[in-house]
């Protein structure tokens, strides 16, 4: 076996140890999140049933619903507290490869996203949920009486959560794009105009078909933006320096 097989099939057999200890413990925490899904599930109901009032309740109409319901949030919440494990076996992996100070950016771009996707979780789920459903049940009248269903609520509170975790990924992004050459803070800065229209159609896309939730993701989004053009623009700085005194 020549030199370059036989290190590719060590690369590759890391990868998997990595990979199946990373699952190992994504599926132990499933497991104990399961146990309390009963506990999860009332915490992910709590932003709609705060603003439920009269005779306003919660319905299942298929008999598995709440079983696959608990399993789905069950899995999200072990997702979500198994991710720093995650990250740092993937870390583990890519960092021999890497330059020194390439590690420490790469770190770094690890450690930010995983915060930040899970602080656009908890923002959509403190404040954009709560005004979101609030304007729904709006809706209902003595005749017409709102019966959301588990599964589809389950799905939609996933749907908002996964999204402005995704959305509050932009700062990086922008950093990242800077990082690698790919696009200049300048020429960034010329595109406002088309970042401002992108993100309300970003929260059309991602968001379910309500002005409050499509606006309460857009202007986040493109505040972030310009959170991440100055970030940008100062490791753009920092770049510069480093190569001048590399020089």
């Amino acid at each position: 076996m020549s030199d370059a097989r036989a290190e590719l099939v060590q690369h590759l057999r890391e990868l998997r140890q990595r990979l199946m200890y990373a699952v190992g413990l994504l599926l132990i925490v499933f497991i104990a999140c399961y146990l309390v899904s009963s506990s999860l599930m009332a915490f992910v109901v709590e932003p709609l049933q705060s603003k439920m009032t009269g005779d306003m309740q919660m319905v299942f109409i298929n008999l598995p619903e709440i079983f696959f319901a608990r399993l789905k949030i069950a899995f999200v919440t072990a997702l979500f507290i198994s991710s720093p494990f995650i990250i740092t076996q993937l870390w583990l992996f890519i960092a021999p490869g890497l330059y020194k100070h390439e590690r420490s950016f790469f770190l770094l771009m690890l450690t930010a996203s995983a915060f930040l996707f899970m602080v656009g979780g908890f923002f959509a789920y403190a404040f954009v949920m709560p005004l979101a459903f609030e304007f729904f049940l709006g809706f209902s009248t003595p005749d017409i009486a709102a019966l959301p269903t588990m599964q589809l609520y389950v799905s939609l509170v996933l749907q908002l959560a996964v999204a402005f975790g995704l959305a509050f990924e932009i700062p990086l992004v922008c950093v990242v794009l800077a990082k690698l050459g790919v696009v200049s803070t300048d020429t960034m800065k010329k595109k406002r105009a088309w970042v401002f229209v992108g993100t309300f159609v970003l929260g059309a896309v991602l968001t379910p078909p309500d002005v409050i939730s499509q606006v309460m993701l857009a202007v986040p989004v493109y505040l972030l933006f310009e959170l991440g053009l100055l970030m940008a623009k100062a490791f753009e700085k920092k770049e510069d320096s480093r190569l001048v005194e590399s020089h």
